[in-house]
């Protein structure tokens, strides 16, 4: 760990650097003349991209405000979609990442007279979530591609291990995230008597506690709210998987919907893997090849046209969350004014 710290910044530079040259590899063997004739295919389906992620940060915003609790009603679900929106770009750009973003979010949550303790919990909760949605996703779609590639008679082993599994991550979530013993933060505490606070720190097991505490206190007292939350949540990766899905549709290829959300899963662990990189700049597109090749697409010309086709969507998302930040800004100053 100090290791990092002391050279972080330049493990950031390596790792981009390492990216770069494998996706300017790809781009070198690539036919433009194909990808133009891609692309041409492609202004309805942009489209269709921008809904189907709007859906997607509308499900996620819907169950940020769950986590509210009685807040809830202290936000319109239009302001709420729009905080959250402008933090959640702030972190894919910002080198501080998630920390940069959800400050932001308590911020404006304190403007719209929510109390900072909930503000936080809110939003500690509501990424709990999220983490623990893909999480579950991730595992179903590593199951679902390791039976696709080995698999004969396949069908009932799989329903049984996927059920398997479903059931075996409920029961870890609810023994160590949710139980009034906090199993999680006793686990680290552990772990850092047995190895010492050089790997792991004070800081980092009164985080897990906080975490456990927030989950296990939110979930007491609000069963029904966090299963929505959580239904929600997964929902959010669903319709994000449904841009790959349309994306190859529409470019002709034969796939199926679980094809689609393996990938987006895949994406999102490089994603989450190379975070220390303002943007993911090459590292999604990387993944984007790696996962393409898993279900069987090894066309350079497809991967640089899905490539361009997410881009292009968190490119006008990033126009919006500007749109965002001045309305903001403006109500604020409304406010004051009056």
């Amino acid at each position: 760990m100090n290791f990092y710290i002391k050279y972080k910044r330049v493990i950031k530079v390596l790792l981009l650097l390492f990216v770069l040259v494998f996706v300017g590899q790809f781009i070198w063997n690539t036919n433009f003349e194909e990808i133009m004739a891609y692309l041409r295919k492609m202004p309805l389906c942009f489209l269709g991209i921008v809904g189907l992620s709007f859906m997607a940060y509308l499900s996620a915003t819907y169950a940020w405000k769950l986590c509210l609790g009685k807040d809830g009603s202290k936000t319109g679900i239009g302001q709420l979609f729009m905080i959250r929106h402008v933090g959640e770009m702030l972190s894919v750009f910002n080198p501080a990442s998630v920390v940069a973003g959800e400050t932001l979010k308590a911020h404006y949550l304190k403007k719209q007279g929510v109390s900072n303790q909930d503000s936080i919990s809110s939003i500690l909760m509501s990424r709990i979530l999220i983490i623990l949605s893909a999480i579950l996703l991730l595992l179903v779609s590593s199951l679902y591609l390791i039976f696709k590639t080995f698999g004969a008679d396949r069908n009932l082993i799989a329903v049984i291990l996927v059920g398997a599994a479903v059931g075996g991550f409920g029961y870890l979530l609810a023994r160590f995230l949710l139980h009034s013993k906090l199993y999680l933060s006793r686990f680290f505490y552990k772990l850092q008597k047995k190895f010492g606070d050089k790997y792991i720190s004070n800081k980092l097991c009164a985080s897990i506690e906080d975490v456990n505490r927030t989950s296990y206190t939110f979930y007491i007292h609000n069963k029904q709210k966090f299963y929505i939350a959580f239904f929600l949540s997964i929902v959010h990766w669903i319709f994000g998987a449904a841009e790959f899905f349309l994306i190859l549709i529409t470019l002709g290829f034969d796939t199926s919907f679980l094809n689609a959300i393996a990938i987006e899963m895949g994406v999102i662990l490089f994603k989450t893997l190379g975070a220390v990189v303002p943007g993911q700049v090459g590292v999604e597109e990387y993944a984007n090849k790696v996962m393409l090749g898993i279900i069987g697409i090894v066309s350079n010309e497809v991967w640089l046209v899905v490539s361009i086709m997410r881009r292009a969507r968190q490119l006008f998302w990033v126009g919006v969350a500007g749109i965002f930040y001045w309305s903001i800004a403006r109500m604020k100053m409304e406010t004051v004014v009056k």
